[in-house]
């Protein structure tokens, strides 16, 4: 099996087992399946590369050639006019061979912005679907990559294959001669090799430890506000000062071992280039070697060294992209083979729960077969104390977290039976954190909907104010300094707790869904708020829409049909409001303790 990318489509990786994995090797590099698949698509790219490649490469032996008609034609017999026209060629020559080398860096960064438009919306796609650190800084070490690929130590690599030419021609002048070019050649690549087993580890321990402290960073800097009040920030800052003294001390540690490997091989290449200069000496005296030879022997042994340096000197940054691509396997290892849906029709909201189970990050199980139906038109409340696993359904109910054992169904297809953003469309749901984010307060409503069409963009505008003023919120949103296009800042900075909360259930109401799953709704509303969810929910089951609220608060549920009692993730009592309510407020007798 093999990958297939077509243009404006997603990239599709078959095989997903360890037999079934494809990979592309790169000198450094060990690259997850999904970025081997589209860098085979760039293979054009890469062809053409080599190509330009080996023109470059033999255009490089110009100045070799022109040094030996100089000193051996030129100047013996002073022709000017053979002088002029070596020189223009030489002219030409050069021009052409930094042209060359132009359009292969600009093949590179095309291979980058191609495997951007490739392979970015599969990582942001994974990004999206967990909420885990590795996942986080997926997107950072596929930069890492990119860069990698689009950088001179690409450009030296496709170089390397070309060093026998040199060599080739090293022998040509003399024998000796290219015993030197092959010996400083075996020389810089075992420095190289060197290099690679001393640094190989502790670049990728100094950059998984970065990663992580980048990640310590951005949580901590997120939650500054309660850092300040806590009277925690100097605490906070020298315990982030610690991860990165810690990485750093890794970094420093691996750059100074491929420092002292890079200082070495660039010894290596001057002293061999001098030295060619006193062995063509040597060889001139014995008259076995001309006066221009002695010159472009040493010029040539500078060409044909030149990339296994440049691959030395850029080993720290190959070490880094190939840490991060490890990293990345680790991220993407649950992408595979693009799923064809077959069109369901849009769903009514019959909700069945079927003895789902879910364990936790640890293999500790936090729910135990959990069953239980919501119908159209009727409210279905869910209590327990906290960690009974009354957040952990509502995600499994809207699809955003899938259980270890059991079946979720709408209108009796699973779930998983439906491509997740179409479904989403015909779900409404409020987190128990609101989880607005950066954009216009029209735009979170209308969740980052953009129409193609003005007819489009004015249906949109119309169903978010229609969203807003079932949650009550409209003229609150008119208020502000610029209604409707106000700009909330990151984690949807700018509003209080209650006004975030009353936005995301107005988010949560767009497209009037046939399925409602509020959790918390109620946390932070005043009276007038929670009297404003109150007649949303109302209305959506007089709509015929199913309701599935998550709270602590009783005050929300006097709404609700049936009430669902979670204890250690089991399921304690289910049943009409009444009956669970007076059986909750009856004593406890032997009858309701069984």
């Amino acid at each position: 099996m093999g990958a297939e990318i077509g243009p404006g489509t997603d990239l599709v990786i078959a095989g997903r087992g360890e037999a079934g994995r494809r990979t592309v090797k790169i000198p450094g590099l060990d690259l997850p399946p999904l970025i081997s698949g589209a860098v085979r698509q760039c293979r054009p790219h890469f062809v053409a590369a080599a190509g330009f490649s080996l023109l470059i490469n033999v255009l490089f032996l110009a100045p070799t050639i022109y040094m030996l008609q100089v000193y051996d034609r030129v100047v013996p017999t002073g022709g000017k006019t053979t002088l002029y026209f070596v020189t223009i060629a030489l002219g030409f020559a050069l021009l052409t061979l930094s042209t060359l080398d132009m359009v292969r860096n600009r093949l590179f960064v095309r291979v980058g912005e191609r495997l951007d438009a490739l392979i970015a919306p599969q990582i942001l796609r994974q990004m999206m679907a967990t909420d885990s650190a590795v996942a986080g800084q997926a997107m950072r070490d596929f930069d890492s990559i990119r860069t990698a690929l689009s950088s001179p130590a690409v450009a030296a690599i496709f170089d390397l294959p070309w060093t026998p030419l040199f060599l080739a021609v090293a022998f040509f002048f003399h024998f000796w001669i290219g015993v030197l070019a092959v010996a400083a050649s075996a020389l810089l690549t075992a420095l190289a090799w060197f290099n690679q087993r001393s640094t190989a580890q502790k670049m990728e321990m100094a950059s998984s430890a970065m990663a992580k402290a980048h990640s310590s960073q951005q949580a901590a800097a997120m939650n500054g506000s309660t850092i300040k009040a806590l009277g925690m920030t100097g605490s906070m800052v020298e315990r982030e000062l610690g991860h990165r003294q810690n990485a750093l001390k890794a970094m420093v540690s691996a750059q100074f071992s491929g420092g002292r490997l890079s200082a070495a091989s660039r010894f290596t290449r001057l002293y061999v280039q001098s030295g060619a200069l006193g062995l063509g000496a040597l060889l001139a005296i014995a008259g076995e070697l001309s006066a221009g030879a002695i010159i472009a022997s040493s010029v040539l042994l500078s060409r044909a060294l030149q990339p296994i340096e440049g691959v030395i000197s850029a080993w720290s940054s190959l070490a880094s992209a190939r840490a991060a691509a490890c990293r990345l396997r680790i991220a993407l290892e649950k992408v595979g083979e693009t799923h064809v849906y077959t069109e369901l029709p849009a769903p009514l909201g019959y909700l069945e729960v079927e003895d789902i189970g879910v364990r936790g990050c640890d293999g500790s199980p936090v729910l135990f077969g959990v069953s239980f139906t919501v119908t159209p038109g009727t409210v279905f409340g869910i209590i327990g104390p906290s960690g009974s696993g009354k957040t952990t359904i509502g995600k499994i109910v809207v699809g955003a977290l899938q259980p270890t054992v059991g079946t979720v169904r709408i209108d009796g297809a699973r779930i998983a039976d439906r491509e997740q953003d179409e479904l989403g469309r015909h779900i409404g749901y409020m987190p128990q954190e609101p989880s607005l984010f950066e954009g216009t307060i029209k735009e979170n409503i209308a969740r980052f909907s953009r129409g193609a069409t003005q007819e489009e963009r004015n249906r949109i505008d119309g169903a978010v104010v229609a969203a807003a003023k079932r949650a009550g919120v409209h003229q609150m949103i008119l208020r502000l300094p610029q209604g409707y296009d106000t700009h909330l800042g990151l984690m949807g900075a700018g509003l209080s707790a209650g006004q975030a909360q009353r936005i995301a259930l107005a988010r949560a109401l767009f497209g009037d869904p046939t399925l409602l799953v509020l959790d918390e709704p109620n946390a932070f509303l005043d009276q007038n708020g929670e009297a404003a969810l109150v007649a949303a929910i109302n209305h959506l089951r007089g709509r015929g829409a199913a309701v599935v609220i998550i709270a602590h608060r009783r005050g929300v549920l006097e709404c609700a049909d049936r009430l669902l009692v979670l204890e250690a993730g089991k399921v304690k009592l289910i049943g009409p409001v009444a009956e669970v309510t007076a059986r909750l407020a009856a004593p406890p007798t032997a009858e309701n303790a069984a």
